[in-house]
């Protein structure tokens, strides 16, 4: 009896920590679904995309929070915006795995969603996520929108509920800032729509 209950708890335990099964209520929306279970002092952002991943129903969204650093830090105290993004991926018909993916956070402006798309970026066949993300800088020598790509992979027959950043493939596929700066000079973002960066990781080899 004691080993049943052990089990029991193991699996309790295991289950918890690896990712969290949520119910989405009978004509329930996207929109609603993601906004009923939005983490706590968070709003939704960018539209909610119902979707098919490694043929399986997504809904991907994204929730913005208001953060301050220690004072000890940040003696201004000044008000910072991060977004993180969820994948519900459903396993039954109601029923749906939540994982997370990844903090985009403030970079010289508070950060925005541009595109989020699906695309292979490693050796294996599954798709990875791919977010483009941009920050506008307004600052006293430079002035402009700054972008980023975030690639994301996970592992359907693992039991996490993370979402790997990808950090190698996601800095070669930076976009930089398309700004102007006091002295005249200017540049042009080298990957900031999802058709650049698809372009350029099938010249990397990934189809």
């Amino acid at each position: 009896m004691k080993q049943i209950v052990s089990i029991i708890i193991l699996f309790i335990v295991v289950h918890s920590a690896f990712g969290q099964l949520v119910q989405r209520n009978e004509n329930e929306t996207a929109v609603k679904f993601a906004e009923r279970l939005k983490p706590k002092n968070t709003i939704l952002t960018h539209q909610v995309i119902e979707a098919k991943w490694n043929e399986k129903p997504v809904i991907i969204a994204f929730y913005k929070q208001s953060y301050q650093l220690p004072r000890e830090k940040d003696p201004d105290q000044q008000v910072y915006q991060k977004i993180t993004g969820a994948v519900y991926i459903q396993t039954e018909k109601s029923s749906y795995k939540k994982t997370s993916f990844g903090t985009i956070d403030t970079e010289g402006g508070e950060p925005n969603i541009e595109t989020i798309f699906f695309a292979n970026a490693d050796k294996d066949k599954t798709k990875e996520l791919i977010v483009i993300a941009s920050w506008t800088q307004q600052h006293n020598d430079v002035s402009g929108t700054l972008y980023g790509t975030y690639v994301f992979d996970y592992d359907l027959a693992s039991a996490k509920s993370d979402w790997t950043f990808l950090e190698k493939i996601s800095k070669q596929l930076d976009g930089g800032c398309e700004c102007s700066w006091g002295d005249g000079t200017s540049k042009k973002a080298k990957y900031k729509k999802a058709s650049e960066v698809k372009a350029a990781l099938i010249k990397l080899g990934f189809k």
